[in-house]
Formats: structure tokens, sequence, C-alpha cells
């Protein structure tokens, strides 16, 4: 059995160096207090039908969660724009995700009570066995 299609995509994020200076988190968010920890955080977001022997379109959200600290607003933005630039060069890069979209280009991030900013970006997985 194949693994859920948002832990492929930290999969693939993880394998390409695209989370190395985030606590990587899968479903939800959970804080660790520290404002200087960063966090990244692979969540499903449903999808187009899923039948058999038929491919099918995979949501998978993607939060990025800055650390509060100067410089890290600029740090994430560019952190951000690493990611989208990866998935437009390598649309077909890792056979267990399919093909990746990044849907909705880059939102506006939204602050945190504490001062952190979240980045939630949304991707389309085109997979089907």
């Amino acid at each position: 059995m194949n693994p859920l299609m948002h832990r492929r995509v930290r999969n693939l994020f993880v394998e390409v160096g695209l989370t190395a200076t985030y606590t990587i988190q899968s479903l939800v968010w959970t804080d660790s207090g520290d404002l200087a920890d960063r966090f990244i955080v692979f969540r499903p977001n449903g999808g187009s039908n899923i039948d058999r022997d038929i491919g099918a379109e995979y949501y998978v959200l993607v939060d990025i969660i800055t650390a509060r600290n100067a410089g890290e607003a600029a740090k994430s933005e560019a952190d951000v724009q690493a990611i989208i630039d990866y998935i437009q060069r390598n649309p077909l890069s890792d056979p267990c995700v399919g093909q990746i979209t990044n849907m909705g280009g880059v939102p506006s991030p939204v602050q945190t009570t504490e001062g952190r900013l979240v980045w939630r970006l949304q991707f389309a997985c085109l997979y089907g066995e």
C-alpha cells in the first residue's frame, strides 16, 4: 500500500532539501513554544474522485511557519519561492507523487498571535496506477 499523498509530497520535499531548516509535521501544527523554531506542515486537502484503475487529483496543503525574529519574513519568502520554483521546474520528478502542480500561486501570509508568518501553499498531484 502506498503512503497517503501528503506523506509522499513530504518525502519528496525532504529528499530534495526543501525542508532543511524546518521541523516537519503532518496534519496539525504543534508549536514547540520556542519562537526560534520554524515548521513545515503537510496535510491532505481533498481532491477528485478516487476510482479503481483511473488517475485522480490529490490536493495537498503545505504550511510554512516562520520563526519570530529579524529577517525571518524575507527568509521564509525566499523558501516559499524556492518550493514554487522547484515544483515548476520538476513537475514529474517523483513517480510516487505523479505530476505535482502548484495551485493558486503564492498567497498572502497570515500572522499568528505570536508574530509568526504562515504561508499556506496548495499543490495538486495527478496520480494513478
